[in-house]
C-alpha cells in the first residue's frame, strides 16, 4: 500500500452533508461569473434607485417644500418639514436594501445566510427612523400651539405647549417600542396580559409618579405661573425653568437648581411675583421728637407731593401720613405703588424717591431720628443722714 492511500480522518464533510457544502461551495464560486451579475442587476437597480431618491428628497424636494412654505407664511410646517429630511431620507434607504436583498439571486442567499434577516432589519431600522423624524417633528409643537393661541381665543401658554409635546413625544416611543417588539416576534397581547397581572404592584409602586403627572396637568390647565415667572413657595422661591410630567425645575436667586415634584404645587400656596400689575413699596419715615408740628405737617405735604408727581409712581395710591408715636421717633408711615414690577426698575425707583426724600428733609430742617433711651439717675441720702 503507499504511504499516502490511507484516508485523512476528520478532513472531509460529515456524513450526509456532502451535498450541502458542495451546493454552498459552486454556489459562492458563482460570484465570480457574469451571469451572476446579470442576475444581480435588478437588485442593484433598485437599491441606486431607492438612494437617488433619497438623495433628491433630502437635497431638493425637501428644501423646496422648506422654502415654500416660509414664503407662504407657514414657518411651523416648513420646520416640520425640515426635521423629516434626514429621517426620510434614511428610511428611503433601508427600503432600498430591504428590496436589494429581496431581489439577491439565489447563489447569494445560499453563500450569505445572515440575508434572511435583511427584511425584519429593514423593518425596524425604518420604524426607527420615522419615529426618530416624529420626535424632531414634535419639537416644533410648542411654537406652533403658542402660534394657534395667537390667533385664536384660546388660553395657551409655554408650559402648555412644552407639556403637550413631551406627553405626543411618550405616545411616540411607546408606539415604536410595540412595533419594534412586534417585529421582532414578541407577543405584545402577551405583554400587555403581563403588565395586568403586574398591574397592582405597578400602582403601588408609581403613585409618586401618577400623582405627578396629574400635578402637571394641573400646573398647565389651571396655569398659576409660566416658564420664566419668578414665584415663591413655603420650600422655595425663584424663576421657573422647566415644567415637565414629573416636575418643575426652579432656579434660585443664588443660581442653584431646585427641582420640585408636581405634586407639592397642588397642595402649597404659591405667590406668583411676575403677574404683579404693579409693585408696592411701604417704609416708614421716624422723625425726631422735638420736630415743631408745622415741619412734620411740611415734609408730610412735600413728600406726597412729590411722590403724586412722579413719573414712576401712580399717583392715585400715594399714601403719606404720620400715623404712630414711636419709642425714639414720629413715625410718617410712606406708602404707594410703582408702575413697573421688574426688580431692576423698581429699585431704580426707590433710589430716586429715597434722594428726593433726603432733598425734602433738608428743606424742611427736619432730621431723622435714631434708636436711643434716656437714663434718669435719682439720687438718695444715705440712711445715716436721714436719721440725723
Amino acid at each position: 500500500m503507499q504511504p499516502f492511500a490511507r484516508p485523512c480522518r476528520g478532513r472531509g464533510p460529515p456524513p450526509g452533508r456532502a451535498g450541502f457544502y458542495s451546493r454552498k461551495r459552486r454556489a459562492f464560486m458563482g460570484l465570480f461569473t457574469l451571469t451572476f451579475w446579470r442576475q444581480c442587476l435588478p437588485a442593484i437597480s433598485f437599491f441606486v434607485l431607492c438612494a437617488g431618491a433619497a438623495a433628491v428628497a433630502h437635497r431638493l424636494l425637501g428644501p423646496a417644500a422648506a422654502r415654500l412654505a416660509r414664503r407662504l407664511g407657514h414657518p411651523h410646517i416648513a420646520l416640520v418639514a425640515e426635521a423629516f429630511l434626514k429621517p426620510a431620507a434614511l428610511c428611503m434607504l433601508a427600503v432600498g436594501v430591504w428590496g436589494a436583498t429581496a431581489l439577491l439571486p439565489e447563489a447569494v442567499r445560499l453563500a450569505l445566510p445572515a440575508l434572511g434577516a435583511a427584511g425584519s432589519v429593514c423593518s425596524i431600522a425604518c420604524i426607527v427612523f420615522i419615529t426618530w423624524g416624529l420626535l424632531r417633528a414634535a419639537n416644533q409643537l410648542p411654537a406652533l400651539i403658542e402660534g394657534i393661541g395667537a390667533h385664536l381665543p384660546l388660553a395657551t401658554g409655554r408650559a402648555l405647549a412644552v407639556f403637550v409635546m413631551r406627553i405626543v413625544q411618550a405616545l411616540v416611543l411607546l408606539v415604536a417600542a410595540a412595533m419594534v417588539l412586534a417585529e421582532l416576534g414578541y407577543n405584545i397581547n402577551g405583554v400587555l396580559a403581563g403588565l395586568g397581572l403586574g398591574g397592582l404592584s405597578f400602582a403601588l409602586a408609581g403613585q409618586d409618579m401618577v400623582s405627578n403627572f396629574f400635578g402637571g396637568l394641573v400646573l398647565v390647565t389651571e396655569r398659576p405661573f409660566e416658564i420664566g415667572d419668578w414665584v415663591s413657595t413655603p420650600d422655595v422661591e425663584g424663576t421657573v425653568e422647566d415644567i415637565s410630567l414629573r416636575s418643575t425645575k426652579v432656579r434660585t436667586l443664588e443660581n442653584a437648581l431646585v427641582i420640585v415634584p408636581n405634586s407639592k404645587f397642588t397642595t402649597t400656596p404659591i405667590t406668583n411675583w411676575t403677574r404683579m400689575n404693579m409693585r408696592l413699596a411701604r417704609f416708614t419715615l421716624g422723625l425726631e421728637y422735638r420736630t415743631p408740628p408745622a415741619a412734620v405737617e411740611g415734609t408730610v405735604q412735600a413728600v406726597a407731593a412729590m411722590l403724586k408727581g412722579h413719573e414712576g409712581v401712580h399717583a392715585d395710591t400715594v399714601q403719606v401720613r404720620m400715623l404712630d408715636f414711636g419709642a425714639s421717633s414720629l413715625d410718617v408711615t410712606v406708602q404707594f405703588y410703582t408702575k413697573t414690577t421688574d426688580i431692576s426698575e423698581y429699585r431704580a425707583v426707590r433710589e430716586d424717591i429715597n434722594l428726593r426724600i433726603l432733598g425734602i428733609l433738608a428743606a424742611q430742617g427736619v432730621s431723622l431720628a435714631f434708636p436711643s433711651r434716656s437714663l434718669y439717675m435719682e439720687h438718695t441720702a444715705p440712711k445715716e443722714e436721714e436719721e440725723q
